[in-house]
């Protein structure tokens, strides 16, 4: 096993590589840079040498860390590894701190001068105060507070500050103070005052920039922090007596209702639409968390906090050392998971069942899926679907068999719908999406009936039965046309 370092290597041509860097730089079986293009490889190509890149390694460009690290150690299976950087490595999106999870003889570290590290010494940051530093390439999907100091480093050109602007004027006005700081040319550092707006045409001229946002202390109407606070004035003493009145029982319908219209958003289509209905459900969410803190039960921390927690348990390729090639691998280990979960949640001396845990307010489609896969997940399956299609022939003559309307009827048509739901998952299809896309086609031909019943001066409700079925048909070869 071949050791693995990280060196911090100078923006500029002329900057100065320490004796120890420069012996393990040369010392190396392989080197490493993120991209063929960033600011590391060309530091390695001006010291004289060559780099393998992370696609190189098979790495695709939106790899998680694990994958990284694991291209990485199976490297150093072979020889010494250099993984180079450019300034202070500990920023790299979790990579580093994988490395050190997992590597056995642990990982050296040749940090070197960074915007970062400018930034720091020059405003004098204490690191261990309310500072959030994060690097610009994860900066998009990250979350961060405006009431602590925020740094972001790796802005490497105009369109990466373009991105990073965008993100920061969710949070910030655009003539919000910020503090950058680039190489030079030369060598050296340029620490200047703009504003946010010009974060853009500051970047364009340095490979590497980092800035600095100091806190913003005014409320904007974007924030997640302001929608909280809303909601609890409207639960106020002096708030809505609407929303003073609710409970988590009330409120119950209104969660169900909220997320059918964001799924129906998402059929059409209308991204817009769906914005506004996700707005929705997360209003619920809020309401519900601002009941469950005035009585003292949970609070929005409590919310997110186990969210995270539960993403981070369920996703143990990512987050741990488990193996996941595949979505179905994923949700192998989920359903172990959960059956981990629930064994834990168990009463003492009690284990809970397969079918233990399923949600009976579902939709009874999708009641139905869950049950039957969890039941064949069990071994309590058919050979093949030439079983089941026998099994749907057997519970259609029951029906036949039963007096319409009677008890023993509804039995028998249940019977049907659960079989038909096992063909649909032998199949590989979703019965609830199957029958959602079926009602939307039968709405739409038999408006276009009524369409061409009205057009010849006709009511669909007035016509004989051959006619209506010559309205359908015409309605089906149009679709199919």
């Amino acid at each position: 096993m071949g050791s693995i370092a990280i060196v911090g290597l100078e923006h500029d041509a002329g900057g100065a590589l320490d004796e120890r860097a420069a012996a393990r730089l040369s010392g190396a079986d392989t080197i490493v840079v993120a991209t063929e293009d960033g600011a590391a490889a060309d530091a390695v190509r001006r010291l004289g040498m060559s780099a393998s890149t992370y696609a190189d390694l098979g790495v695709p460009a939106d790899a998680s860390p694990a994958m990284i690290v694991e291209a990485l150690l199976g490297l150093a299976e072979k020889g010494d590894v250099v993984l180079a950087t450019v300034g202070y490595p500990f920023l790299r999106a979790g990579v580093v701190s994988g490395l050190l999870a997992r590597a056995a003889g642990g990982v050296d570290m040749y940090p070197a001068s960074s915007p970062l590290q400018v930034l720091v010494l020059a405003l004098d940051l204490d690191l261990t105060a309310d500072v959030d530093i994060m690097d610009a390439a994860t900066l998009a999907s990250a979350n961060f507070s405006r009431d602590t100091h925020l740094v972001v480093t790796g802005i490497g050109n105009a369109l990466v500050a373009r991105k990073v602007a965008h993100k920061l004027r969710e949070y910030y006005a655009p003539e919000h103070t910020i503090v950058t700081t680039g190489c030079l040319e030369s060598g050296g550092f340029d620490l200047r005052m703009h504003t946010l707006e010009q974060l853009e045409e500051v970047a364009s001229g340095c490979r590497d920039t980092a800035v600095f946002v100091a806190p913003s202390r005014i409320p904007t109407p974007g924030g997640f922090d302001e929608l909280v606070r809303i909601i609890a004035v409207l639960r106020g003493p002096n708030g809505c007596p609407w929303d003073r009145e609710q409970t988590h029982a009330s409120l119950g319908k209104h969660m169900v209702e909220e997320a059918y219209e964001a799924v129906h958003a998402i059929e059409q289509g209308d991204l817009r639409e769906l914005a506004d209905e996700l707005g929705d459900v997360l209003l619920q969410v809020v309401l519900h968390a601002q009941i469950g803190a005035e009585e003292e039960a949970f609070s929005i921390d409590d919310v997110i906090a186990g969210i995270i927690a539960k993403i981070r348990r369920r996703h143990p390729h990512i987050f741990g050392s488990a193996q996941a090639e595949t979505a179905d691998d994923v949700i192998r280990n989920w359903d172990a998971i959960k059956r981990g979960e629930k064994a834990d949640a168990a009463p003492e001396g009690e284990t809970p069942g397969v079918l233990a845990g399923i949600t009976p307010t579902l939709p009874a489609l999708m009641y139905a899926q869950k049950i039957s896969r969890r039941a064949a997940g069990a071994g309590f399956e058919w050979e093949n679907i030439d079983g089941v299609w026998e099994k749907v022939a057997e519970e259609i003559e029951e029906l036949k068999a039963t007096e319409p309307g009677s008890p023993e009827a509804a039995d028998e048509v249940g019977d049907v719908l659960f079989t038909i739901v096992n063909v649909a998952r032998h199949l590989g299809i979703d019965s609830e999406d199957a029958l959602r896309r079926t009602c939307a086609k039968f709405i739409r031909r038999f408006e276009d009936m009524e369409t061409q019943a009205a057009e010849g001066g006709l009511v669909i409700g007035e016509m004989d039965t051959d006619a209506l079925e010559q309205l359908w048909l015409e309605a089906k070869r149009k679709e199919r046309s």
